[in-house]
């Protein structure tokens, strides 16, 4: 079969990659239809799904149980109240929540920490930002919520406008901030493809510890030094062998075994390699995809980032 050059008019082979006649590169064609792909994405995708506002929840709570425990430690230096008590705890704890979220639902950020980061936003029924009284209506009966079992969160599930049942009482919405030039990245890399690099990887972390132990054992037992020290410096080096084996290969050419396989990479917005201290710091970042649930974001939007991704700035690509 053959297909027209839009340039030049000539019919040639549907194979061609770049026109014979005037070097015309049909990359550019697919990357227009990629780009209408993603205008019609954001007509469709406007209001949050339930997983980006899962993510963002938990991140939220997470922050407020730890400003809530400073909090309490601070009073108790004042006035020595027991800060174990779970009714002072949950107390300060609704205070916090309900305050802090309502006035950052009143800045230029339009959401809380969580919302911020997963880059979503509460508007009004008009779509404009709040006013700090509706936005401490709402995060007053957000609480109504929990007296439903949870069902009042789950109505976000259900399009079209993906409403908890506190934003339907407040005609409230949260929608996804969009961009268009933010989407310079076109070939992003299935979530599939990523988790499928993700188990690879363990396994190879796994083999290279049960080397290092085997290693260490016959070494330690030939020279039959083997004690409670020699144990804890085993421990260390799997230890660091898990921690470094991503930062080392993602920050020196961007694919660990697990990527390269798959034919992935981790890049950033330029799709250039990271340094090996920004990897670092993503591998750190870890821990915050567990607390929050931040690694079922790809499953909730279209750059397929988690959190540790968005905080980073970087995007896992097909290479």
């Amino acid at each position: 079969m053959q297909k027209g050059c839009p340039k030049c008019g000539r019919m040639i082979d549907q194979n061609y990659e770049i026109c014979p006649y005037c070097n015309y590169d049909f990359k550019e064609m697919d990357n227009f239809f990629k780009k209408v792909n993603t205008e019609k994405f954001i007509e469709d995708e406007k209001y949050a799904g339930f997983i980006k506002r899962l993510v963002a929840g938990m991140l939220d709570i997470e922050l407020i149980l730890l400003l809530t425990y400073l909090v309490l430690l601070g009073l108790n230096t004042i006035i020595k109240i027991d800060i174990y008590n779970p009714w002072i705890f949950i107390s300060i704890y609704i205070l916090l929540y309900i305050l802090i979220n309502s006035a950052l639902e009143r800045t230029k950020w339009h959401g809380s920490v969580g919302k911020y980061i997963v880059e979503i936003e509460v508007t009004d029924e008009y779509e404009n930002p709040v006013t700090f009284g509706l936005a401490l209506k709402r995060n007053i009966i957000k609480f109504i919520n929990l007296f439903t079992l949870g069902i009042g969160f789950l109505l976000s599930v259900t399009p079209p406008k993906r409403q908890t049942l506190s934003d339907k009482i407040t005609k409230t919405y949260v929608l996804n901030k969009v961009k268009l030039k933010e989407e310079k990245l076109n070939d992003i890399a299935p979530t599939y493809k990523r988790l499928i690099a993700f188990i690879i990887d363990i396994c190879v972390i796994a083999l290279f510890i049960a080397i290092e132990y085997y290693a260490f054992d016959f070494v330690t037992g030939k020279l039959n030094i083997i004690n409670e020290k020699t144990e804890i410096i085993k421990l260390i080096l799997a230890t660091l062998i898990g921690l470094l084996y991503f930062p080392f290969n993602e920050g020196k050419r961007g694919q660990t075994v697990g990527k390269k396989w798959l034919k992935i990479k981790l890049a950033d917005m330029n799709e250039e390699n990271i340094s090996f201290l920004k990897a670092l710091v993503r591998e750190l970042l870890m821990i915050v995809d567990i607390i929050s649930l931040g690694f079922l974001l790809p499953l909730g939007q279209n750059k397929n980032q988690t959190i540790k991704d968005i905080l980073t700035g970087t995007f896992v690509i097909n290479y």
